[in-house]
């Protein structure tokens, strides 16, 4: 029994072996007969082409062989004509290229200078008012009857000399004043309390508040008063009872 499985399955495995040997022979036949007519088709041309030859006299063929040198001509024109194009393109293409790397990096070192000198307009009016300060301190060092009205002025002079380059000529903005409505965004609350309020008010203001435009450069630090949370039912009844 087991020798018959063994013949059994040697069979199969025959089978199967000379199915894929014809397979592949089937394979090379159709590859070979292509590659047959390929070949025969170009001899083909060919003979056809020594046949056109052999039957044109001795003028045709100078024309034929006129009609070709003109045409290699044409083409190695077409062929100049393409590289030199293509050449021009490569040039303008680099050209382009350098010129962008360029704008990259000037781009660049205008920004790394911008960002360096930003503040340079804003320093150059605070030397004045530090040259001021000085002059105030000089002054009053060298009055011997320490008038303190005449220096206390100079400085008063310097504060508004001050404020005016802040808020008007930099746009900046003060505020915080007691009985404004309280906003986070711009308000810091320092302490609260609970009273007899409909919503959320300054009530003290410790530190004014500061705005260049629309943003916040010091939020004014206050003191807060909130509503009393609203009684409960229940607590109020036990309050009338």
């Amino acid at each position: 029994m087991k020798e018959k499985d063994e013949n059994f399955h040697e069979k199969i495995k025959h089978g199967k072996n000379k199915h894929e040997h014809d397979n592949e022979n089937k394979a090379n036949d159709n590859a070979q007969k292509k590659d047959n007519k390929i070949e025969n088709e170009q001899d083909k041309e060919f003979a056809e082409l020594k046949e056109k030859l052999e039957n044109l006299d001795k003028k045709e063929l100078s024309n034929e062989l006129f009609k070709l040198i003109k045409e290699n001509e044409k083409l190695s024109e077409g062929k100049l004509k393409f590289e030199t194009e293509s050449n021009n393109f490569c040039d303008k293409y680099k050209r382009s290229m350098a010129e962008l790397e360029n704008f990259r990096k000037r781009s660049v070192l205008e920004k790394q200078d911008l960002l360096k000198y930003a503040n340079f307009n804003i320093l150059t009016d605070l030397l004045v008012v530090l040259d001021d300060f000085q002059r105030a301190f000089d002054s009053a060092r060298k009055d011997e009857k320490g008038n303190l009205k005449n220096f206390v002025d100079g400085i008063e002079m310097i504060e508004k000399q001050f404020i005016d380059l802040l808020f008007k000529k930099y746009g900046v903005v003060k505020y915080g004043e007691k009985g404004d409505i309280f906003d986070p965004r711009i308000h810091s609350a320092m302490m609260a309390e609970e009273g007899d309020y409909e919503e959320e008010t300054v009530i003290e203001v410790f530190r004014k508040g500061y705005l260049l435009h629309d943003r916040v450069v010091r939020a004014a630090e206050v003191k807060i008063g909130k509503p009393r949370p609203a009684l409960k039912k229940e607590q109020v009844q036990d309050c009338n009872s």
